[in-house]
């Protein structure tokens, strides 16, 4: 009956470690407040020092019950067990150097000081135990990990194939990167929470401190999946709440392993997972959406003279040498002003005509801007009849057309364009008619209509 006493002891280490902490620090701030040769503040600087160094032996006897009960192997815990019992060395030691002088005995300060170095490096050897040894380093800035000898490689959890995904090993390729990412600090072969090493397919089939944690075909009675799924603040919740939770497709996935055999050489599309499941796990790469190219950044004086001529001119990012220019402040601006840009020619992604005076003449000027990517040319003279020459435009992704006149043939013309995403043609005479035809690029015409509700006719 009494059996659980010394596990529970164990248990209290975390909680009882605070209580030498904070009462020898008391014990070294007063150290440092108090002068050379006075006995100001000398009994409470021995009480401190006796009782830190009590409870930090109590806290020793503590940590290594937690160490016997928990699973923690010796090479894990052995340098905070040693630097702790000698905290508590060193506290008695202090107190018997106070407790014998009338005042302040001689290079106290320097003693303290390196009573609190030692405890500070004993919470940190116990900072590393409980939350991995490189918790304090892993916010640093990479530049600073660098500096201090450190290069962190965080575990990347689970990434799948959008093709090919079925043929996957679905232990090794799918629930293991899940395990590494969730469950591998708090159970692993240095840290053997529970008893538990979540390493391996082997390791995790010889289960824990309470037995098995698969029932194969099972995932309900399998405690590897019943322990995910508990409420968060129930005490048998894994992983702990203060620890990072598993996407809920992530504990989808184990369930569906475990009910299909929490086998090894189970494939991924042998299971009842769907895509929208693996959605959020497939890789892709994001193609950058201005061109991939290097081009030299527009000079100080090119963009002071657009400025002065009265046009919009900056950088589309503070990383990027391509530019946004607009005509937000120049509604003067026509065909005739196209010179004026031909300084920043090769940096102009972003160019913005709208409400300007341009016709369809502008659109040959158009071809040389090799990196366009997106052309506003709303609330413009374009008729559309010369729109076929934009298909040279190679980089050109978005077009507005907006309050202009084009039709269904202008947007014809631009139907083999290489990249072109979207086009908009709002209040348009191709606005006016229902457009059938398809487009590799999507055209936005306006004119939707809700469906009515039958709440739309109750008069109140």
């Amino acid at each position: 009956m009494i059996e659980f006493i010394l596990p529970l002891f164990g248990r209290f280490h975390p909680i009882l470690v605070h209580l030498p902490i904070g009462i020898l620090a008391f014990g070294i701030i007063l150290v440092f407040l108090s002068e050379k040769g006075t006995s100001k503040h000398l009994d409470s600087i021995r009480l401190a020092f006796l009782l830190g160094g009590i409870f930090a032996v109590i806290s020793s006897i503590s940590g290594f019950l937690q160490y016997q009960y928990e699973g923690f192997t010796w090479e894990t815990v052995q340098f905070h067990f040693f630097f702790g019992w000698a905290t508590a060395i060193a506290s008695f030691w202090l107190f018997y150097e106070v407790n014998k002088a009338n005042s302040n005995p001689k290079n106290l300060k320097l003693k303290a000081a390196g009573l609190f170095g030692l405890m500070l490096f004993t919470g940190h050897l116990g900072g590393n135990i409980t939350h991995g040894e490189e918790y304090l380093i892993e916010v640093l800035p990479p530049e600073m990990q660098s500096l201090i000898g450190y290069e962190i490689e965080p575990e990347k959890g689970l990434v799948l194939p959008e093709q090919g995904w079925e043929e996957l090993a679905y232990y090794d390729e799918v629930v293991q990167p899940i395990l590494n990412q969730n469950c591998k600090s708090c159970h692993n072969p240095k840290n053997l929470k529970g008893e538990l090493d979540l390493t391996s397919f082997d390791k995790m089939l010889e289960g824990g401190e309470d037995g098995s944690i698969l029932t194969a075909g099972n995932a309900k009675e399998s405690a590897l999946y019943s322990r995910l799924v508990l409420p968060k603040e129930d005490e048998d919740h894994m992983p702990p709440e203060e620890k990072r939770q598993p996407e809920k497709e992530a504990i989808e996935l184990i369930r569906a392993w475990i009910d299909l055999g929490a086998t090894k050489s189970a494939k991924l599309g042998e299971s009842n997972i769907d895509t929208e499941t693996l959605e959020p796990f497939f890789h892709r790469v994001e193609k950058p959406f201005y061109p991939e190219l290097a081009v030299d950044p527009a000079t100080e004086e090119s963009l002071s003279n657009l400025k002065a001529e009265g046009f919009f001119a900056e950088k589309v990012s503070e990383t990027s040498n391509w530019l946004m220019i607009s005509c937000v402040n120049f509604q003067s601006f026509s065909d005739q002003d196209w010179s004026k840009l031909g300084a920043v020619k090769n940096q102009i992604a972003y160019l913005d005509m709208t409400g300007t005076q341009v016709t369809d003449a502008i659109l040959d000027s158009l071809n040389t801007l090799p990196n366009l990517t997106v052309l506003k040319l709303n609330q413009t003279g374009i008729s559309g009849d010369n729109l076929q020459v934009l298909n040279e435009n190679k980089n050109l992704k978005h077009l507005y057309l907006n309050e202009t006149k084009v039709d269904l043939s202008s947007i014809q013309a631009l139907k083999e364009h290489p990249l072109l995403e979207k086009v908009f043609a709002f209040d348009t005479p191709l606005a006016e008619k229902e457009v059938s035809e398809k487009f590799k690029f999507i055209l936005e015409t306006g004119n939707y209509q809700l469906p009515a509700l039958p709440t739309d006719t109750i008069v109140y």
